[in-house]
């Protein structure tokens, strides 16, 4: 069971990340989703302590624990200035909701292969498609090498920024985490 500080910072997170983006659902949706994933970490390692560990791993938790304790404070002074104030932090955490969205919806427009137990194990969809030679196949194949190179690199120059900035700050911006139930047809 996870100690009663620890879900009270949650709940004040809840409140205070509603709060930082005028309680708009959508909004909300997105920086609790984006927040989640580093809760759910910190529950995991609250966990590990809780449970029999040798005196250097327990040490080495605590001091985890405490860095992310800080990281929490810092975070939660972050969206309560974005609730209270319409500057800087209120679009740092308007941006965070948009970008959060934008890659949801990036990464939902993909579709990674499902298992269908009704058809035969050597159905068509189970089969590796066969690449077209077709000069107007190859260039649409380049195009969209190309397309996915750059929005590669795009996301990976904002996401060490990002890890830039919290470095430096000692807070957290959150962590977008895939999970593949989304993606399914």
């Amino acid at each position: 069971m996870l100690p009663p500080s620890f879900t009270s910072l949650y709940r004040l997170f809840l409140r205070t990340s509603s709060a930082s983006v005028l309680h708009q659902p959508r909004a909300v949706q997105n920086i609790r989703s984006l927040w989640r994933p580093i809760f759910a970490d910190a529950a995991r390692v609250i966990k590990k302590l809780q449970a029999s560990l040798s005196e250097g791993d327990r040490e080495s938790l605590q001091n985890r624990l405490r860095i992310w304790e800080t990281r929490m404070d810092r975070t939660l002074s972050l969206l309560y200035t974005s609730a209270t104030s319409r500057g800087l932090p209120h679009q740092l955490t308007r941006n965070l909701s948009q970008l959060y969205f934008a890659e949801y919806d990036r990464m939902s427009s993909r579709r990674f292969p499902v298992w269908n137990a009704q058809l035969p194990s050597n159905a068509r969809e189970y089969q590796i498609p066969v690449p077209e030679t077709s000069l107007k196949a190859i260039h649409k194949e380049e195009k969209a090498r190309q397309a996915q190179y750059l929005e590669d690199r795009a996301w990976n120059t904002l996401s060490l920024a990002v890890k830039m900035a919290e470095g430096r700050d000692r807070l957290s911006l959150g962590r977008v985490v895939v999970k593949s139930k989304i993606w399914h047809g």
